[in-house]
């Protein structure tokens, strides 16, 4: 018997949004669930739709645009400073008293 071609595209809509699901509730669970499962759903979804196709492609290159670089620049100098006074603040306090 063999499947009608909407069927079975609702199936695979069905399946990769499913399992994008389930990825993207895994992401703060301790681990590396999160991330192969989600990667998982969009290859998935990716045979069905045009734009998981891309967002997959730019997840696969890790988006080496350069404005994306610059702002991962600014995050980690942002990120650094922040500890930078977390660790100020706590070693005054510990020296204070």
């Amino acid at each position: 018997m063999k499947i009608p071609k909407t069927a079975k595209s609702w199936c695979t809509i069905l399946a990769g949004s499913l399992v994008l699901l389930i990825g993207i509730l895994l992401i703060p669970v301790p681990g590396p669930g999160g991330l192969p499962v989600t990667l998982a759903g969009l290859a998935i979804l990716s045979s069905e739709f045009t734009w998981a196709q891309r967002l997959l492609q730019r997840l696969k290159h890790g988006g080496s645009s350069g404005s994306q670089s610059q702002w991962r620049r600014i995050g980690l100098a942002g990120g650094l400073l922040v500890f930078w006074a977390i660790g100020g603040i706590v070693a005054w306090r510990v020296w204070a008293f």
